[in-house]
Parts: C-alpha cells; sequence; structure tokens
C-alpha cells in the first residue's frame, strides 16, 4: 500500500473519530440541559402545589409585620394577589390567585388589618368576609 493512501485512510480515521467525539460532546450537553430543565420545572412544580395545598407564610408565625390593605370595589382577584405580594403578605401571586379560584369565594372591597404570618386560607377567609353595614351607613342611605 502506498504512503498517499495509509495518509488518507488514517486521515479518514481521524475524522470519524473526532465527528464521534464531538456528538458525544452535543449530544452529553444536550440531555444534561434537558436534565437540568425537568430537574428545574418540579421544584417549581412542587414549590407551586405546596403553596397551593400547604400552609405557607411570608413570616414565622409571631413575627409578622402587620399591614393595612384596601381593596377597591371593582379590583380583580389578579390584581388583590398582585397588590398582596408587593405588600410582602404572600409568597407567589400565582399561586395564591389560583387558590382564590379553587376557594370560590368572592374578594369584598374595604380596609383590612393583614400580617405577614397569615398563609393563604386565614388571608383569603378575612378578605372574602362580607362586613355588614354600620347602623350609621344604613341611616344616610335612608335620608
Amino acid at each position: 500500500m502506498s504512503k498517499k493512501k495509509e495518509t488518507i485512510k488514517t486521515g479518514r480515521v481521524i475524522r470519524n473519530s473526532a465527528n464521534g467525539v464531538t456528538r458525544l460532546l452535543i449530544d452529553f450537553a444536550f440531555y444534561t440541559l434537558v436534565i437540568l430543565a425537568v430537574i428545574r420545572f418540579s421544584q417549581y412544580g412542587y414549590n407551586f402545589c405546596y403553596q397551593l395545598f400547604g400552609s405557607v407564610a411570608v413570616d414565622k408565625e409571631g413575627e409578622g409585620n402587620e399591614v393595612e390593605f384596601f381593596i377597591q370595589s371593582g379590583d380583580s382577584t389578579k390584581e388583590v394577589a398582585a397588590k398582596l405580594m408587593r405588600e410582602g403578605l404572600i409568597i407567589d401571586n400565582y399561586s395564591f390567585y389560583a387558590k382564590s379560584l379553587l376557594s370560590k369565594s368572592n374578594i369584598q372591597p374595604g380596609t383590612y388589618i393583614l400580617r405577614s404570618d397569615m398563609d393563604y386560607d386565614t388571608i383569603l377567609k378575612i378578605i372574602t368576609r362580607y362586613k355588614e353595614p354600620e347602623q350609621s351607613e344604613l341611616e344616610d342611605e335612608e335620608e
């Protein structure tokens, strides 16, 4: 066999090996990214479900800050959840929104005193409770 043919054959072997190694590295990188995405999605799903069905609060019981929270008439549930998140009263506005939809409660306008150590259920009970108008308000309407 001539030296030229041996060189060509050796070149093909090296090129095929390099292609195989490159393909292996690309596959490894791809599957690593897929596994990391699955792990991240699973963590997010677990946390979301825990917030939705568990008892979570921003602060530990007894360590919360008291906040005066105002809900305007016409505020949507999403808007209320976003306000609660901005005020530091809930951990995640999406899980609170989903929990409020599952509870099928109507959020009532008004001013409420909420604490950052309250869980979602407690906050929902407070802001969905219908407040009877006081006697002085009824007298003003009659006049």
